[in-house]
């Protein structure tokens, strides 16, 4: 009931995220290497938002969560992200970060602590890690501007077999002055140039093979000795150990 009652917590928690932008109001900016990248946002406001959704060729579901859990990784192909420190892990499913922005000259550099939260789909198998802006978890740095919004999340749609759909999404207001050239460039390259190297850094080898045992693979995705794994351990939870004797 714990159990049950956390995931519908974390569910809710990723939809108020996630229903924050308007669908009918996203426009295309690109469409090149099967990357689609849409943008929203008022002229008039400070709000950015974005969004990248690609297919990504993905040997390993487990790989997913390796990745995600190695923040230099994770850094790598995030594009302008320069760091992702680690603040504390209360779980695999909620966690407090630091992030560092990596901008063009001579615009001054972002940072924003954030906390992130992961669930799966129990249906789809789908993998959601939304974000959200967390400022008493790390105190403002003179080297950076702190960004007064981010939020946004992550989400990782199994396909057929070896491939993945991936959806960036991410609204933020930079903070302090921002050029209109930069404000284009980020909503444009960011969610671009991040699905691109996802695609290089999620078959890399350290990250396959790994079982973190914190969700599910679909059942199309799984060998026939990952199945019958599964199934032991289905049975072993549906039966009581025996009592220790007298």
């Amino acid at each position: 009931m714990i159990i049950k009652r956390l995931l519908l917590g974390l569910i809710l928690l990723g939809g108020s995220a996630m229903s924050m932008a308007d669908p009918s109001k996203w426009v295309l900016v690109t469409d090149r290497d099967d990357i689609q990248v849409y943008r929203q946002d008022d002229d008039s406001s400070r709000l950015k938002t974005f969004r990248g959704v690609g297919v990504v060729p993905v040997a390993d579901f487990n790989a997913i969560g390796a990745l995600m859990d190695d923040y230099e990784a994770v850094a790598s192909f995030m594009h302008m992200v320069s760091e992702i420190r680690d603040l504390h892990r209360a779980s695999p499913y909620q966690r407090d970060v630091y992030v560092t922005t990596r901008l063009p000259w001579p615009v001054k550099d972002r940072d924003a602590p954030l906390r992130v939260t992961f669930y799966q789909e129990p249906d789809s198998y789908n993998l959601v890690m939304p974000f959200s802006l967390n400022p008493p978890v790390f105190p403002e740095q003179s080297d950076y501007v702190r960004m007064p919004q981010m939020e946004g999340y992550y989400r990782f749609e199994p396909l057929s077999p070896g491939e993945v759909k991936v959806t960036i999404e991410v609204i933020l207001d930079p903070g302090g002055a921002v050029p209109a050239w930069l404000a284009n460039i980020i909503l444009r390259d960011i969610p671009y140039f991040s699905l691109r190297r996802l695609r290089r850094v999620v078959n890399l080898p350290r990250f396959q093979g790994i079982s973190h045992g914190y969700y599910q693979t679909p059942e199309s995705w799984q060998k026939p000795q990952e199945k019958q794994s599964q199934e032991v351990a289905n049975a072993s939870a549906a039966s009581p150990a025996p009592s220790a004797p007298r």
